[in-house]
């Protein structure tokens, strides 16, 4: 028994390894480090860290939509969470950020409808930027000192500000596309062409507009993320492949065959625990359904799977420290409960069909 469970965590750690980290993880940290480097502090202000009603307002729409632009996994999603808040972004929009990144995509909403429905998709989408902007709202309320020391660990602000928007916007634009493309269900030697091309193009604008210090410190600031979260997160990749066999998808459709509390707290807890790269999700929440899963904890699976796995909480652990990464997972896993359940009593009492 134990031998299986090593291999399962093994075979999850490669797959982890060759499907993510070289397309995928590694031009986040490289955007990450960007973000730091050569973003000057008063932009991230303008977006992510008002102060006023209209200012916060923005922030946590920016943030709670910002999956539809970036299109990246719970992995992906985590040196970008910490460099926006290390940049002087607020912290409850930082966190609706992490949690909408991945949870709130351009590319899950079609296929959610396509294999389960429309009404379930759109429902779906509206109930995440719902609950991300709620625990982001209520992590703020509850830790209202951002930056307390915590990110000591970056030492490095932006040290540019001379380049003209469109010289950023091309730069940035290109070093996103890199990590686009790696992301797509596309074909892969033609998603190595395209994530080749933006590379070379990436390289190209970044000799052209920034100096040769700024890319030193651009390099510097993407490396101490690797150093940050990487380790940490193929621990946590291979727990996930460790302990997902004990827990048999037969069973949870069995016990979330009805929307009670404890069916919508097994469809989140599996969605925690047995970790699925991004859109993987779907077909298995389409396979829960098939094996009798009621609607409202498929809600609530498919609201924390995307968002929330055993190597995120660890590497956010180390970004935000233990006390607000166990608020926030108590609040991803209360919230989603709450929405599987809202949606499940919908579908009960005849509101939806």
């Amino acid at each position: 028994m134990l031998n299986n469970l090593l291999i399962s965590g093994l075979e999850s750690l490669l797959d982890y390894l060759s499907a993510h980290v070289l397309l995928c993880l590694i031009p986040a940290f490289f955007l990450s480090g960007a973000f730091n480097a050569l973003i000057p502090d008063k932009a991230i202000f303008k977006f992510m860290g008002g102060k006023s009603l209209k200012g916060k307002a923005l922030a946590y729409f920016f943030a709670a939509t910002s999956g539809l632009l970036l299109e990246v996994c719970s992995c992906t999603i985590l040196p970008l969470f910490a460099g926006i808040w290390k940049k002087g972004a607020g912290f409850g929009p930082a966190i609706t950020f992490l949690f909408a990144g991945p949870g709130i995509t351009l590319l899950s909403t079609p296929l959610t409808a396509a294999v389960i429905g429309p009404e379930f998709a759109v429902i779906k989408l509206l109930l995440s930027i719902i609950v991300a902007i709620i625990i982001g709202l209520v992590m703020e309320l509850l830790f209202r000192n951002n930056h307390d020391g915590d990110n000591k660990m970056f030492k490095n602000g932006a040290i540019t500000g001379r380049q003209k928007p469109y010289q950023s916007i091309l730069f940035f634009g290109s070093l996103l596309m890199v990590m686009v493309f790696g992301t797509m269900s596309l074909e892969l030697s033609f998603k190595l062409l395209l994530v080749g091309l933006t590379t070379v193009l990436t390289i190209i604008l970044s000799i052209k507009f920034y100096s040769k210090a700024e890319r030193k410190t651009w390099l510097k600031e993407s490396w101490g993320f690797v150093k940050l979260i990487f380790p940490i997160l193929l621990i946590g990749v291979f727990a996930s492949g460790f302990f997902k066999p004990l827990i048999p998808p037969e069973w949870i459709a069995g016990v979330a065959g009805s929307n009670s509390l404890l069916g919508n707290f097994f469809g989140v807890l599996f969605g925690t625990i047995a970790y699925f790269p991004t859109l993987i999700e779907v077909p298995i929440a389409k396979t829960f359904m098939d094996l009798g899963m009621h609607l409202g904890p498929l809600m609530a699976y498919l609201i924390a799977d995307p968002a929330v796995s055993i190597q995120t909480l660890l590497v956010v652990n180390k970004i935000i420290k233990p006390k607000r990464t166990i608020t926030y997972a108590l609040l991803l896993i209360l919230f989603s409960m709450l929405a599987g359940l809202f949606y499940g009593y919908l579908i009960d009492v005849g509101v939806i069909a």
